[in-house]
């Protein structure tokens, strides 16, 4: 059964990469992607990334909780290319306590977007997530949750975004499996809420559109 399960898989990830037209685009910017540091399940979620900014209307605002290096940022934008689109990265840039360290991480965050020539394309904002929030004014296309995973902050973020984004808007979280339980069971919670419809996932990210 596992092996049958494995054989579908590959067969379905054949068929999107035949039908994918932002394909060859994706492979140029990841050679891009791929020198910035970061915890995303490589090339998948950076090739969904790249694809919601392609794919998302013209002058659309993307918003990232949670920016740390600009590994998910530069995907966005990169997918931005040529375009009045425009991310938004929320961070308090100060390390992740973790692998790498704490610090003051902008500076390498902002190196790391001007070496993949995106500059123009991203705002980063050195703020806490729900400080932003309270004076945010402009609607919403695309939402990315990826600050704190504490179960209380994955739903604060949340709720405090929500009411930003536009109809149909996709509102994705990272870190859905593993070790993050907070995440998990908050992302438990959405597809049984009513405030998202049509959910899928990639590996450790998941995402909803709003209702």
């Amino acid at each position: 059964m596992h092996s049958i399960r494995k054989f579908t898989e590959r067969a379905r990830r054949w068929w999107v990469d035949r039908l994918d037209p932002n394909l060859e685009d994706f492979k140029a910017a990841y050679i891009q992607i791929d020198q910035v540091s970061g915890y995303l399940k490589s090339p998948m979620q950076e090739r969904w990334f790249f694809n919601a900014a392609r794919n998302a209307p013209e002058g659309a605002v993307i918003v990232e909780i949670g920016s740390f290096l600009g590994r998910s940022t530069v995907s966005f934008a990169l997918g931005c290319k040529g375009t009045s689109k425009h991310v938004y990265a929320i961070d308090l840039f100060e390390g992740d306590g973790d692998m790498y360290g704490q610090g003051d991480f902008q500076q390498q965050f902002r190196g790391n977007v001007r070496r993949c020539g995106v500059e123009s394309y991203v705002t980063d904002i050195r703020s806490h997530s729900l400080t932003v929030a309270q004076s945010w004014t402009r609607p919403i296309d695309i939402l990315f949750i990826d600050g704190s995973h504490e179960y209380e902050d994955v739903k604060a973020d949340f709720h405090a975004f929500y009411p930003h984004v536009k109809r149909n808007g996709i509102i994705a979280f990272h870190d859905i499996k593993g070790k993050w339980d907070g995440v998990i069971r908050y992302w438990n919670e959405v597809q049984r809420s009513g405030y998202l419809s049509r959910f899928g996932t990639v590996s450790s990210l998941g995402f909803g559109y709003k209702i």
